[in-house]
């Protein structure tokens, strides 16, 4: 594998991203730029009712396997960067996507992005609810350009280049890096599950903080604004100086926070793929309540 790449502006030929966050009106402002790619991570169903023009559909399950026991873990660099072409992302792309969740699954995939390789990946904010709720152009059997769905997985375009994943571990934290820093008490733990799954059991030093504390009350939005998440999350003594590394169960709503503290000014954040599922399944120390 070779080395992660350039930061976004030296790395891809796309358009520049205003941040890891993108808002409708940006995106439908570049529908037509062939360098922006755009994922529809909502299920098929969904998908060929209606949908961003333009965009193609990934389950979530394409991009995720179960190894050694655990769930969802990102595929392998070859098998990634097959799923990636099949649905015609190329190196070097830009590339959105979007979700009627939050964010949450996006979050997966743009964290799975960063960690082979790719910076200019972006969660659409406010995601497909909003995108209809604006009125915005929208493509399929309810579209209203009134054009057929297309096939949510297809060929890999002629004359595209195939996507090389190329890993990036300041993204990833594993179990063997984890557990050293986790003795020396060398790194701040959120776990991002519920109040009850942590005093279920947690990484031994992890602070609570359920993933959807970040989404704001009573909108589609993946985050509340930034200032008042640091303010936030200093009360917990989680500062933007800090590494800290995100966890859950299986990696899924830890990769929704990853993207959240990005955008709040996190420069440091690593997800623990293997999450919780793995730690207690090493019989590695933790604590309960």
């Amino acid at each position: 594998m070779t080395p992660a790449p350039a930061p976004q502006d030296e790395q891809s030929a796309g358009p520049v991203l205003p941040g890891i966050l993108v808002d409708p009106e940006w995106l439908e402002a570049h529908l037509d730029d062939r360098l922006v790619r755009i994922a529809d991570l909502r299920d098929q169903e969904a998908y060929q009712g209606e949908h961003i023009p333009g965009a193609v559909q990934l389950d979530l399950e394409d991009i995720g396997e179960i190894r050694d026991g655990c769930e969802n873990a990102v595929l392998r660099p070859l098998d990634f960067g097959r799923a990636m072409a099949r649905i015609g992302v190329s190196s070097g792309d830009t590339v959105v996507a979007y979700d009627d969740h939050w964010g949450l699954p996006s979050a997966r995939l743009i964290w799975a992005l960063h960690y082979y390789g790719e910076g200019a990946v972006a969660v659409l904010n406010g995601g497909w609810d909003r995108w209809q709720e604006e009125g915005r152009p929208t493509a399929g059997v309810r579209g209203s350009d009134g054009a057929a769905p297309t096939n949510s997985v297809g060929p890999e375009p002629e004359g595209r280049n195939d996507f090389e994943a190329r890993t990036n571990p300041e993204v990833a934290a594993d179990f063997e890096w984890l557990a050293g820093r986790v003795a020396r008490e060398a790194v701040i733990l959120l776990d991002t599950r519920s109040h009850t799954e942590f005093d279920q059991g947690h990484l031994p030093g992890a602070k609570a903080w359920d993933w959807f504390n970040a989404v704001p009350v009573g909108s589609w939005e993946c985050s509340r604004d930034p200032e008042a998440l640091r303010s936030e999350l200093a009360g917990l003594g989680v500062h933007p100086s800090d590494e800290v590394v995100v966890y859950c169960r299986s990696g899924m709503r830890a990769a929704h926070t990853y993207v959240v503290l990005r955008h709040a000014g996190f420069p440091r954040v690593r997800l623990y793929d293997g999450s919780w599922q793995e730690w207690s399944a090493k019989g590695a120390p933790s604590h309960h309540g």
